[in-house]
Formats: C-alpha cells, structure tokens, sequence
C-alpha cells in the first residue's frame, strides 16, 4: 500500500474507542511509514502465538505477581528482548516489527509489546509515561506492580521510579504520585510519534518527520505545536501550499506565540512561492 493507503487505515483505527484500539496494529502501521510493504497480519499472528504459548504458564489462579514472572521469564529471559542502551536513537527501536524482529527496543516499544501481550491475555497492564521514561503497571483491584520492560522486566518501587525519572528527564525532580497513573492508547501513540519524530528532526530528515506529524495531527487535531511543525515542515518537503495554509492557521490562534514573527516569516516565504507558481 501507498502512503495514503496507510494513512486511511491508521485514521480508522484512531475512530474506535480508546480501549478498542489495538496498540500492537497501530505501532504496526506507523513502522509501514519505513516498511510500505510491511505485513501487518503476519506480526499480529505472531503477537497471538507468543500469547498461546504463555497463557497455559500462567498460575491458575491469575496471581499478580506470578504472572508478571512468567511474563518477564518468557519475554527478557528466554527470548532476550531488553533495552537498546548502545543505540538508543536509532530508529528501528521505534517500529514494532524491528523489536519484535532484533529483540531491542526503547521503553515506549518494549512497553507497548509487554501491554499487547498481556492485553492478549485478558492481563490488567497498563502503560505509565513517567516524565522521560515510560513503564508499565499491574493494576486490579488489591495489587499494583510497576515493572521496567526496558530493563527486562525489573520491579521497581517509588525510589526506583524517582531515580528513573531524575536520570532521563530532571536531577532535581521530586516523586509526583500522579506519574504513576495508567495512560490511555492515544497517548501511548503520541509518545511513539513524539520519539520519532524527535529523531526525524534532529537528523533534519524532514520528509520523515513530516509523514509523523502528520499522524501526530490524526491525534489531535488541534495541538498548536504540531500545526506550526507541519507547515515549516511542508516548506522543507516542497508543499507550500500546505505550508501557507497550516502556518496561517497556527497564526490565527497564536498570533501573540513567542515564535510567531519567525512564523510569518515562514510564511510569508511560502506564500511567495506559491505566487510564483501561480
């Protein structure tokens, strides 16, 4: 399939309810970005597999922690899944089919196998986007387990997690109960996005960290941020009319913006080259 094509079919996954979308199809599609050939069945059957394989291990009686050991067992022991420390922001640790396929991934991918998995298995994990680092929770009714895929399944506690959050995203921070609250697969997505698009635009790789914002937008239609992106953006891919019209919409709503005489700039340029077109 075609861009477009891709595009369409992640439109229509983000139209179910939040708790009906498949993190697992969605991660799927946005790797098609860098793999327009990629079949997307094929690793959804081999998510399935690998749950039919774990689920007659889980202890009968669904205890927390044992089946978090026969998860963690299965996935960073007999598998060798863990986190890219070496190559941290090469891309292939954000598409799904390239951890599933090298067994390396970030915390957001890893994370989002390990809560695939367990939603396969009727399992209650949840993501918790920690400022800078991303985990996953056990969370029923009587028994909460934050636990670390990125480093192959490690239990941690609020000291642990504090540490975790001071080492990637603030030294100074102080332990915030709220950080640990299950997020929702729209926002899992956005911190997928958000990933790779960071590393689209530090490698200046601008029409691949366009095809992410514009997913980005699929999100959230309305976020300012990724508005302004999208034209300066299209003026790089060569798009100006996209680019006028985007950069004049961010400016309509943010007219007093800090960047906003470096974005009339902008457009102003675009808009210039689209006259000449005409």
């Amino acid at each position: 399939m075609g861009y477009k094509e891709w595009r369409a079919r992640f439109e229509a996954l983000l139209e179910q309810s939040e708790e009906k979308i498949d993190l697992a199809e969605a991660a799927l599609i946005i790797a098609s970005d860098e793999y327009p050939q990629l079949n997307v069945a094929s690793y959804l059957a081999r998510l399935a597999e690998m749950a039919d394989y774990i689920r007659p291990r889980l202890p009968s009686d669904q205890d927390p922690r044992g089946c978090v050991e026969v998860l963690n067992r299965y996935l960073f022991v007999e598998l060798g899944f863990s986190g890219n420390q070496e190559n941290y922001h090469d891309p292939r640790n954000s598409y799904l089919n390239e951890v599933i396929e090298r067994r390396v991934g970030l915390p957001i991918t890893l994370s989002l196998l390990y809560i695939a998995l367990a939603a396969r298995l009727g399992l209650p994990v949840y993501g918790v986007g920690l400022p800078g680092h991303f985990i996953v929770k056990w969370q029923d009714e009587k028994t909460q387990i934050l636990i670390d895929p990125f480093d192959r399944g490690q239990i941690l506690n609020e000291r642990e997690v504090l540490a975790r959050v001071r080492d990637t995203f603030h030294p100074q921070a102080s332990f915030q109960p709220e950080w640990l609250a299950a997020v929702g697969n729209k926002y899992i997505l956005f911190r997928l996005l958000n990933n790779l698009k960071a590393i689209f635009v530090e490698a200046q790789n601008y029409a691949r960290a366009w095809k992410i914002v514009d997913k980005l937008l699929l999100l959230d239609p309305r976020s300012a941020e990724n508005i302004r992106d999208m034209g300066l953006l299209s003026i790089h891919v060569g798009a100006y009319r996209q680019a006028a019209a985007f950069l004049e919409e961010y400016l309509l709503s943010h007219a007093d913006a800090p960047d906003a005489d470096q974005v009339r700039i902008y457009l102003r340029t675009a808009l210039n080259v689209v006259e000449r077109l005409n």
